[in-house]
């Protein structure tokens, strides 16, 4: 069966060909879009070892057997598969070379693979490092690369382009519907929820997030001011499951009046990545705005929001913002170590603004990464495998978002 995938912060659908099902080693798309310079910007990654070969480092890894070996192993099995580029302004190849900084006569190879209004895409290979590569890799593996490589392409001509997109733009116009309990156990349908008011307000927030938590105060405010207005908020607490306990006590000590609900089976498919996420939805259940990431500058805008909805009737309501430029979003590696420098996987760190909090867990190489706009940033350390101390130690993320190096002591 056909997969498909839509990269929206990149701009466009693509449909893999069927050798993309069950690959030998493993292809890992990074979808960055924007990168701050007039580019939207991916790659994929590919990796010749088996999803076995990744399964037993990382078991190694958490009882603290991985050798340097093993992690050099991984290293060198890793290279890119091909890039993708696009750029406006009838700008093309020759641009996209020189702000990424590829030196003429370097091997790259730049394929025009389609076009959105006046983007223009790209598929770039690099001849010289693709063939030094595959001879540092078993031939299976290699042929396998080849084929990739080639059929990705291919798909990439056919890919549909429908132009970079705000972060959950496309989940503008579909229903919520779901059941679930509230944070006292008592079962909840979503259909009832909606239906009491014009406008609902959900904010998916968590006890580890800061920025959550400071506004909750601020948002029991706002949903006692909604009451005389026919609309409501509601809270779905996303880790009440494991820390129903932690829950309850910042309701009780926000002072929050509005009901806060337990995760629901589904909820996968409003793609939150980053806490706190904030819907506003009709009586019907149906998303009317773009979602709300992070805390926003005025906390009003909440409510100037809800009172928008409500004055142009929610039934005939629009998107409360009309642009479609996506943001500017850069990538920034937290990159996790043990105190002899093995990789250290299945770690879970925040990644927190001011406004904003998002979560990721090491992978392999002992690295998370995270999208973000540039700004202050600071990284925590939230779960570690077993075998390593508990780490409350706060760090900065630089300016420029370049990796953020953890190291951890085995306990």
């Amino acid at each position: 069966m056909a997969i498909t995938e839509t990269f929206h912060n990149m701009g466009f659908r693509l449909t893999y060909p069927d050798v993309f099902n069950h690959p030998k080693g493993i292809v890992s798309p990074m979808s960055i879009g924007d990168t701050g310079d007039g580019i939207y910007f991916m790659m994929y990654n590919y990796i010749a070892v088996t999803e076995e070969d990744v399964k037993a480092m990382r078991s190694k890894s958490e009882t603290g057997e991985l050798s340097n070996e093993d992690s050099l192993k991984l290293a060198d099995a890793m290279s890119s598969l091909l890039q993708v580029a696009g750029i406006g302004g009838g700008q093309g190849s020759k641009e996209i070379a020189e702000k990424l900084k590829i030196e003429k006569g370097s091997g790259d190879s730049f394929t025009e693979i389609g076009r959105y209004n006046d983007i223009t895409y790209y598929a770039i290979t690099n001849r010289n490092s693709d063939e030094k590569y595959m001879k540092t890799i078993e031939p299976v593996f290699a042929e396998e690369f080849r084929i990739l490589q080639t059929s990705l392409i291919d798909a990439l001509k056919n890919a549909e382009y429908i132009g970079p997109q705000i972060p959950g733009a496309e989940l503008v116009g579909k229903t919520i519907r779901f059941e679930t309990r509230d944070i006292d156990g008592n079962p909840v349908k979503s259909e009832d929820l909606f239906s009491a008011h014009d406008i609902t307000m959900i904010n998916i927030w968590a006890t580890w997030c800061g920025p959550c938590k400071k506004e909750l105060e601020e948002l029991g405010n706002i949903h006692r001011r909604l009451e005389k207005k026919n609309a409501a908020v509601i809270g779905i607490c996303d880790d009440a499951a494991e820390k129903a306990a932690d829950c309850k006590a910042l309701i009780a000590e926000k002072n929050l009046s509005y009901i806060n609900l337990l995760p629901y089976e589904g909820m996968d498919e409003l793609a939150v990545e980053s806490f706190p996420t904030t819907f506003f939805v009709n009586r019907e259940g149906t998303i009317m705005t773009y979602p709300v990431i992070g805390v926003p500058g005025d906390i009003t805008d909440y409510e100037k929001t809800i009172d928008s909805l409500l004055a142009e009737g929610a039934a005939d309501a629009k998107p409360v913002s009309e642009t479609n430029a996506p943001e500017q979003r850069n990538t920034c590696r937290v990159i996790v170590s043990d105190d002899i420098g093995n990789p250290v996987a299945g770690v879970t760190v925040q990644f927190c603004s001011d406004i904003t909090c998002m979560m990721g867990k090491t992978d392999a190489e002992g690295i998370a990464s995270f999208a973000a706009e540039k700004g202050k940033y600071t990284v925590h350390v939230q779960k570690l495998p077993e075998g390593y101390e508990t780490s409350a130690e706060e760090f900065a993320v630089p300016t420029d978002l370049t990796d953020v190096k953890i190291t951890l002591k085995k306990a």
